[in-house]
């Protein structure tokens, strides 16, 4: 006899009485860090809000513990971003959770498909470039953990194709291409770390 999975068979019910409310759910792949960006903007958020005090508890730990301060400000980080007015939806989450419909506006206007216009990064210019899941080293992920390459790197060359976006090389970099999206520029006169 095969067994069924409670969560799955929850889920489906859980799925059915949503569709019957017309509230539809939009699934991210969750190894892709572009289709989690919500969740990953509210996890930023969040970390902004209570790693600062952790981290400086962990420079004091030795060498590969980690705190867990966090866990006591949770409840309130959490009370306090759900009474704050978001720029989406112009109101408190806790008081659009109890409504059956909330507009929202979208988080950045559409105006091209992704690297087909704009400025191009010229050679040598100072880049870091967006993490592919689990590229940073290190094995386990937290919210915290950097979404930009910890080393500072150059344009080494780019590619460019008649309807397609620009692709960047990276000098000393990983061999895969970047549109621009996926870099940040680092300015002139910035102070980089010691190498």
């Amino acid at each position: 006899m095969m067994e069924v999975d409670p969560g799955r068979e929850l889920m489906g019910s859980v799925t059915k009485e949503m569709e019957s409310h017309k509230t539809y759910i939009r699934r991210g792949r969750t190894e892709i860090y572009r289709d989690q960006a919500i969740v990953e903007r509210f996890n930023r958020t969040l970390a902004e809000r209570l790693f600062g005090h952790q981290y400086a508890v962990e420079m004091l730990l030795p060498e590969g513990q980690r705190s867990t301060a966090w866990v006591k400000g949770l409840s309130d980080v959490v009370r306090a971003l759900n009474s704050e007015v978001t720029s989406l939806i112009f109101k408190k989450p806790a008081v659009a959770i109890k409504e059956k419909a909330v507009a929202s506006k979208p988080s950045t206007k559409y105006s091209r498909p992704v690297g087909m216009k704009g400025k191009n990064i010229p050679p040598l210019v100072n880049v870091r470039y967006l993490y592919q899941p689990g590229e940073l080293e290190g094995g386990t992920k937290r919210a915290t953990d950097p979404i930009w390459s910890l080393k500072v790197h150059q344009i080494e060359r780019n590619v460019t194709k008649p309807n397609k976006p620009v692709v960047y090389y990276l000098s000393d970099g990983p061999k895969r291409g970047f549109v621009r999206e996926g870099l940040l520029v680092v300015p002139p006169n910035t102070q980089l770390p010691p190498a």
